[in-house]
């Protein structure tokens, strides 16, 4: 591991838990083009930037790449906001219509961070029980969500990628967690037969959002 490697992993862990990080030394162009490369690969660019943007090193940085780490936070972070409120406003359509879409990973995890939005999230993963589906597809068109691939088999696949034109929001709503046609995965579902039964509530930025028990979130996370 390299020390840029290192700052980089150093940065990550301040931002999680709120802090800064004091260079002690200027870094060079190349040293900033890294420190930009890894964290654009790994999405989590506003992470960076908000543990090093107060650095005074990183202030007087005489190159292009501070700002760079700046403007793609900021373009990251907006962007995350508008995804955030879009999917809490159909989530609340979602629990409107008497439905219990168990919400995993997404937004869920990132309630978790100092800074919520300042960890990317490409789409949200939504599970419905089979009997709902239906009626979460009404709900989801009705909102505007378009099927991303109208030509695959909606009623035997056991997810189904939903997006907006209007906003950056993507939805995979699962009938189950894993593909039942998996043979190295698809029996996993079974551990997760009373997901519905042990489900819980959490309040991420004042809604009700249904999710799965600690232990079942957690041997999630563990299965991917």
């Amino acid at each position: 591991m390299n020390s840029i490697e290192e700052l980089f992993l150093q940065a990550l862990r301040a931002s999680l838990k709120n802090e800064s990080v004091n260079l002690e030394n200027p870094l060079s162009k190349s040293d900033w083009n890294e420190l930009f490369r890894l964290s654009e690969i790994h999405s989590v660019t506003p992470l960076i930037y908000d543990a090093l943007y107060k650095c005074p090193a990183a202030q007087k940085a005489e190159n292009q790449y501070p700002e760079l780490l700046k403007i793609s936070a900021v373009q990251k972070v907006s962007s995350q906001v508008v995804r955030t409120n879009s999917f809490l406003r159909l989530y609340a359509s979602l629990t409107g219509a008497g439905l219990t879409p168990i919400v995993v990973k997404g937004i869920v995890c990132r309630s978790l961070y100092p800074n919520e939005d300042y960890r990317i999230s490409s789409d949200e993963d939504i599970l419905i029980p089979e009997e709902q589906l239906s009626k979460s597809r009404e709900v989801l068109e009705k909102f505007g969500m378009k099927i991303a691939y109208p030509e695959k088999d909606i009623n035997s696949d056991y997810e189904i990628t939903y997006y907006s034109p209007d906003f950056p929001l993507k939805i995979e709503l699962h009938k189950s967690l894993f593909s039942p046609k998996s043979e190295a995965y698809g029996d996993f579902n079974r551990f997760f037969a009373d997901s519905f039964k042990n489900m819980i509530k959490l309040p991420v930025q004042g809604t009700a959002v249904y999710t799965m028990n600690h232990t079942d979130n957690l041997f999630y996370m563990i299965c991917h």
